[in-house]
């Protein structure tokens, strides 16, 4: 039952994140395209499918908790001709850059509207009626819940 609701809200995901970057991107094919995190990297890769080029900006094993960007993150994120991060309450390292960057130019999924409100404290609940158990993965629940939360909502306004 959990990795067929994993699935749905991937699925979900990732329809959303390619309505926002085909909209985006359509003007340039050899656009650059920057995710904050490896997830939302996974997502825009399969998206772009060869298409353009996806950089993943965090690398592997850092935490987006206490990350600083170099000047060569700096400098990828101002040309890029699109950046999808999921906002600055999970990723504080980056709210100075990504306030620099056009709305059109980036995605914010903590932006969405009706995501906000599921990734704060308290807003858990998964549908699921049972007790006591967790499936959940503490780091990567904000991603998933970003998930539903966008096909529910929308992608974001321009």
């Amino acid at each position: 039952m959990i990795s067929r609701i994993m699935l749905h809200k991937n699925t979900l995901l990732f329809a959303a994140l390619s309505a926002a970057l085909w909209g985006t991107t359509a003007q340039d094919v050899n656009a650059a395209v920057v995710a904050s995190l490896k997830p939302l990297g996974f997502i825009a890769s399969a998206i772009a499918d060869g298409v353009t080029e996806t950089q993943v900006l965090l690398p592997d094993g850092a935490s987006e908790h206490d990350y600083s960007l170099r000047p060569s993150d700096v400098k990828r994120l101002q040309n890029a001709d699109l950046v999808v991060w999921i906002g600055p309450e999970m990723e504080a390292f980056m709210q100075k850059s990504a306030n620099q960057i056009a709305d059109t130019k980036k995605v914010t999924i903590a932006e969405l509207s009706g995501v906000k409100p599921l990734l704060m404290k308290g807003s858990d609940d998964d549908g699921d009626e049972h007790e006591g158990h967790h499936a959940h993965d503490e780091k990567g629940d904000g991603i998933t819940i970003t998930a539903s939360t966008i096909c529910i909502f929308g992608s974001p306004q321009r």
